[in-house]
């Protein structure tokens, strides 16, 4: 794989971390106006569609110059499981929309917040890759860790938010529309465990000589 090759792949992968980020903040945007909730829900599903062809554009240069099958389908499953993060955030705006939500309580917006800051770790994540050294493991590994600890506080306070729901009084269609609402940010979070596993498997084989992205001279 050439240096430019791999540059553009870099570049394909960043811009759906951008759309992703986009995304958290127009679903931010969308807890602090619930009465715009439909259009919102517009303009994250057009960044999702935005997402969808930037990855076809990354598939379609890593079908090009990767010709190992092996490294191909794993690159491929890298920005695959990055795209699949921007899907799911475009389907909880949705969830949103489809309970027909009016209002918005502490935990729905603690909840989205805690993607909003996983989102950015996961990019400080890619540029690491992209610029990796293995004089640099120690910090990447201490960003993997720091990642990883977005996902336990938060699969602490979805027991906390099931348990409010359940053992307070609440009308039985908000328990639904809260526990649907929860749920797709639970399955957000199981999406971003599987693409920082993608970046820790990376690092793994370059530090072991392994390198998906060899450049050709």
């Amino acid at each position: 794989m050439t240096v430019e090759d791999r540059e553009y792949l870099f570049d394909q992968a960043q811009q759906l971390s951008e759309i992703l980020n986009e995304e958290c903040v127009e679903l931010l945007g969308m807890l602090e106006k619930i009465e715009d909730r439909v259009a919102i829900s517009r303009r994250i599903n057009k960044l999702e569609d935005d997402g969808d062809h930037v990855f076809h554009a990354f598939a379609d240069r890593l079908h090009e110059v990767e010709q190992d099958p092996e490294k191909r389908m794993y690159i491929f499953q890298m920005a695959r499981h990055i795209e699949e993060c921007v899907d799911m955030i475009d389907e909880l705006s949705m969830t949103i929309v489809r309970y027909n939500t009016r209002t918005v309580n502490p935990g729905m917006k603690a909840s989205v917040n805690a993607i909003a800051g996983c989102v950015k770790k996961e990019m400080h994540l890619l540029n690491i890759m992209r610029t990796y050294e293995p004089e640099h493991k120690d910090m990447f590994i201490r960003a993997i860790n720091e990642f990883d600890a977005f996902k336990v506080d938060f699969y602490k306070m979805y027991d906390m938010l099931i348990f409010g729901l359940f053992s307070q009084a609440h009308d039985t269609v908000d328990i639904i529309r809260c526990k649907a609402i929860y749920d797709a940010v639970k399955d957000i979070f199981k999406a971003f465990e599987v693409s920082a596993d993608d970046c820790y498997k990376f690092i793994m084989a370059s530090n072991h000589g392994s390198y998906f992205f060899a450049n050709k001279r």
